[in-house]
């Protein structure tokens, strides 16, 4: 399975505009994979969305990418686009495949930048304690970039509240078990977003 995330960002004070668009946007979002969900970025860079979306192949992805290229306005608010990223990703080997269903509202992306080479290393120690940080909080997904460079390693967490939030960081941290022990020596750089999951949304 490939995942691909998508971020649409938007020019000022058109928010308004877009959301009573959003269903169209995410309804034809794809055409080649499975859309999980939609976010509205709350915490960070505002007035941008994460779209989430599953590929059985990289010949799937690389069709819809293609598809993207080729039209002139694929998502259908181009008026009101300021910027478009997208990055493929790969689960890493302790990664449960994205099942739709509700386990937030808040969804906290968290993407780290990986040293060369660092990535198999990192893997290695967060795998070791991943089962017991979720027994505080579930994890949704934790991936690797496989395009582009540095390598990004981005985990999603969903959350109740955000005093859930607090609770489970604040006893993983008291058990000393984050950050994973050893697991930060390849990372050199860390972002945290927080998002919202938007009433159109497979992911709630």
């Amino acid at each position: 399975m490939i995942y691909d995330l998508t971020t649409l960002a938007l020019l000022p004070n058109r928010l308004g505009a877009v959301m009573p668009a959003l269903g169209d946007v995410y309804g034809n979002f794809s055409k080649t994979g499975t859309m999980l969900g939609c976010f509205s970025i709350e915490f960070g860079q505002l007035n941008r969305f994460h779209f989430l979306a599953a590929y059985e192949s990289l010949e799937a992805l690389q069709a819809e990418r293609a598809r993207v290229m080729e039209a002139a306005d694929p998502y259908g608010i181009g008026e009101h686009l300021g910027g478009v990223s997208r990055v493929a990703c790969k689960p890493l080997s302790f990664a449960r495949p994205i099942v739709p269903g509700s386990y937030g509202p808040f969804y906290e992306f968290r993407t780290y930048t990986v040293a060369p080479g660092g990535l198999p290393e990192t893997e290695e120690a967060w795998a070791k304690v991943i089962p017991r940080r979720e027994e505080m909080s579930p994890l949704l997904t934790i991936m690797g970039s496989i395009e582009g460079a540095p390598t990004k390693m981005i985990h999603i967490w969903p959350y109740r509240s955000l005093e859930d939030r607090v609770k489970a960081r604040k006893q993983a941290s008291s058990e000393g078990i984050w950050p994973p022990p050893g697991g930060s020596a390849q990372l050199t750089s860390l972002q945290s977003e927080l998002a919202v999951a938007t009433a159109v949304s497979d992911l709630q």
